[in-house]
């Protein structure tokens, strides 16, 4: 009982229902005007035809059109204000300058390195415009002398950053979607009061939907108690601004501008084993100590800018470091405000261009076409396509959609497996033992064309095959998906995940 009390009077639950409640008052208004006055109906049916032909003619992908003309064309008057609402896939004027004049103020520390783009075309024209398009799509650069280590499971990577927080010597920032009270941010709390005190600035910033339950609604404030500089992104309130959908979704932590992880693994105790939660926790982080630092930070100063409007100073915390040439990385940030779909199309050119094999660990499997074309021309064309999803799922209805995508794949010869021990958390893509991504980024609509992410590009580096070893480690704890087992499914359920399909871009 108190567990529901709690719930009933949470935060997520108040302004969840504040929303709706606006939501609905709007949607009855609008619905009890439009049977009252014949005009105000015939209003509707005309604002309909032009949302209709206005879906039509953006530059929308096709899944996103097809969910969207259902609700507007079978409900004229609840449609047409809920795609004003919610329609729209990009961010609206207001914060597309925000966020444009925040990642302007980077454009002089950003270059584009030519020269090691050549040295990799000698080798591999296709892999030197892989990262030519990265480079070129979210203005990041590519790096030679950063050394890069994977870990998996989370306790791993948890050990190894308390190791380099503890080596902090000018500053700390970090980044996540998701913070957590617990053992986690309790032990990296001490940290960070310890080297606050020794004069190391410390600043945190995190995403409210993401923690929210998980801290206190004072979080913030408990931070600059502390002497640690705090932002929120993007505060979850009572409002029909469309920006809240947009969520920061990034891992980033950087130390001193020499060494910087990100991965899937948040701040919260079920990431390192601490918590039972869907079973095993599967999870990966990649550290880089280098050059390629620099990049991470300029990332994380872009963003802060746009969050707090503060000036992000990126003199001050860049460096010289260079470690030793451990193969090629580019770290890379993903955005709404940039048109192209960078991390699907990043993966894409993976797999377009994978001659051996592609393994691919996703929570989510929720594909458009693009992604699933990709995948089927790969397999049919002889390449080995693995894909490991979760066997303990932490949301049944993503879980189901997820599973809908894999008759398509199967029939085509991908070989898909679930995580039988757990949740199956690791967002990685390696590639013919050469390649391979790292970071932030489901397989699903809302990480390629809502969230805030990054992740890194790595080719020739340890970590490439250190991802491979993990995904094979996981691969022997997990059950392959079979034709058999598709074709036994009950009708109840393959009619459910074919009406989820269709509206997976609207979730």
């Amino acid at each position: 009982m108190s567990k529901i009390l709690k719930l009933l009077t949470g935060r997520a639950f108040v302004v969840s229902a504040l929303i709706f409640f606006e939501i609905a008052l709007i949607a009855s208004i609008m619905i009890f005007l439009s049977g009252l006055f014949a005009p105000i109906f015939i209003l509707f049916i005309l604002l309909n035809i032009i949302i209709v032909i206005g879906i039509i003619n953006r530059n929308y992908n096709p899944m996103f059109k097809i969910a969207w003309l259902i609700p507007v064309l079978a409900f004229p008057v609840c449609g047409a204000v809920f795609y004003i609402m919610f329609g729209r896939s990009r961010l609206n004027k207001k914060h597309t300058a925000r966020l444009s004049a925040a990642y302007q103020t980077a454009e002089e520390f950003i270059t584009s390195n030519h020269e090691l783009l050549e040295r990799i075309s000698t080798k591999s024209p296709h892999t030197a415009r892989e990262a030519f398009y990265i480079m070129e799509s979210c203005k990041t650069d590519i790096y030679e002398f950063t050394e890069t280590e994977y870990f998996c499971p989370g306790k791993l990577f948890f050990e190894r950053l308390i190791i380099e927080l503890k080596k902090a010597k000018k500053f700390i920032f970090i980044e996540y979607f998701i913070i957590n009270d617990g053992e986690m941010w309790e032990t990296i709390k001490q940290i960070f009061v310890e080297k606050q005190n020794n004069g190391v600035e410390i600043r945190v910033m995190y995403d409210d939907m993401g923690s929210i339950g998980g801290v206190s609604n004072d979080f913030t404030v408990e931070l600059r108690k502390l002497g640690f500089k705090a932002a929120v992104f993007n505060p979850y309130k009572p409002s029909l601004d469309k920006f809240l959908n947009y969520r920061d979704h990034r891992k980033i932590c950087i130390i001193d501008g020499k060494v910087a992880f990100t991965g899937g693994i948040n701040i919260a105790d079920e990431y390192i084993g601490e918590k039972n939660r869907f079973g095993i926790w599967e999870d990966s982080a990649i550290l880089l100590r280098g050059d390629a630092v620099n990049r991470m930070t300029v990332m994380f100063l872009q963003l802060w800018n746009f969050t707090t409007d503060q000036p992000p100073e990126y003199a001050e915390y860049l460096t010289d470091f260079r470690a030793n040439h451990d193969g090629y990385v580019v770290p890379f940030s993903d955005e709404p405000l940039i048109q192209d779909l960078i991390s699907s199309s990043a993966y894409i050119n993976i797999i377009s261009n994978a001659t051996q094999y592609v393994c691919i660990c996703t929570p989510y499997l929720i594909l458009d076409e693009n992604m699933m074309h990709a995948l089927i021309r790969a397999a049919k064309s002889g390449v080995e396509i693995k894909i490991i999803t979760p066997g303990i799922p932490d949301k049944k209805l993503i879980y189901y959609m997820t599973q809908s995508n894999y008759k398509d794949l199967i029939e085509a010869g991908v070989k898909i497996y679930e995580f039988t021990p757990g949740f199956m958390h690791t967002k990685s893509i390696v590639s013919d033992d050469e390649k391979a991504i790292v970071g932030t980024v489901n397989f699903d609509y809302r990480s390629f064309y809502l969230h805030f992410e990054n992740g890194v590009w790595i080719y020739g580096s340890k970590a490439v095959l250190q991802a491979k070893e993990s995904f094979e480690t996981a691969l022997s704890k997990s059950r392959k998906v079979t034709r058999e087992q598709i074709e036994e499914t009950p009708f109840s359920k393959r009619l459910l995940c074919s009406l989820l399909k269709v509206f997976a871009p609207l979730m």
